[in-house]
């Protein structure tokens, strides 16, 4: 019984502190796994930028993705935006 629960302890915590996203590295499909700066039940992100070289304008975001850009930013990153600027934008692109 105390071993179950230890083990349905380490599976939430890695829920909590663990993620991961898809990058299209070397032509083929990678999976970037991370510990998560804050818990959260989310485990797939999306890095916005890491599919293409593509430099993303603010202004020409949707909504959805600003979301992405959003979560992936707190989460993996450590970084509260709003992404009301560029620069906030620019700020997320780090791997």
């Amino acid at each position: 019984m105390k071993r179950n629960l230890i083990v349905a302890m380490l599976a939430v915590m890695m829920v909590l502190y663990v993620g991961y996203y898809e990058a299209l590295e070397d032509g083929g499909i990678e999976t970037i796994v991370f510990i998560k700066n804050h818990p959260t039940f989310q485990m797939r992100f999306y890095n916005i930028h890491a599919n293409d070289g593509e430099i993303r304008k603010v202004e020409r975001l949707t909504a959805e993705e600003r979301g992405w850009i959003i979560d992936y930013c707190r989460y993996r990153l450590g970084i509260d935006t709003h992404l009301k600027t560029q620069d906030d934008v620019e700020m997320c692109r780090q791997k």
